[in-house]
């Protein structure tokens, strides 16, 4: 099994237990919270990878240190992961929870690449026109790459829409390749 459907299945578990529990949106600030932490401090993760450190001592780690912080959903799914060596898949499975979790709330997700930033203005602008045309709510999930030289690449339900400044060299280089170079 892939490391990418064991994320989808503990993140699915964690939406039903937060879902039960009512704490959807505290639960998905929880993972996000943690999955930061770990990835921000080399020392904690060290001795959560760790396997000459018990199962029952990285518990009492993560509880010491988010037990009053985070729901107790996300803190047992945390453990969970830890306690089966898939710390390296914190951050995947909070991704994944919350695309869930936006999902069931009727959000549309629009993964959105750009070659620099995009500014407050043209990010509500971005977010305004899409809701518009989908009819729903919409999420921007920005991503920079600067390989796309300019313009701007938009997954949303299942399209890609891509006016980048490489994929319209592409096509001007495909053109010239067709018609000989003339």
């Amino acid at each position: 099994m892939r490391t990418s459907d064991v994320a989808a299945g503990y993140a699915r578990a964690l939406f039903e237990l937060a879902s039960l529990a009512d704490s959807v949106d505290a639960t998905e600030a929880s993972m996000i919270e943690v999955a930061r932490a770990v990835r921000g401090h080399l020392d904690l993760r060290a001795a959560l990878a760790d396997s000459s450190v018990a199962s029952d001592a990285k518990r009492d780690i993560l509880r010491q240190i988010f037990g009053e912080s985070v729901t107790p959903e996300a803190l047992a799914i945390v453990t969970t992961l830890v306690s089966r060596d898939l710390t390296d898949s914190l951050s995947e499975v909070a991704r994944i929870f919350g695309e869930i979790a936006e999902r069931e709330r009727g959000i549309v997700v629009a993964e959105v690449t750009t070659a620099i930033p995009l500014d407050e203005a043209l990010r509500t602008k971005l977010s305004e026109k899409l809701s518009a045309s989908l009819g729903r709510p919409v999420t921007l999930h920005e991503q920079v790459d600067a390989s796309i030289l300019g313009g701007i690449v938009i997954k949303v339900a299942g399209r890609v829409l891509d006016g980048s400044i490489s994929s319209q060299l592409a096509e001007v280089r495909a053109t010239l390749s067709a018609s000989g170079g003339e």
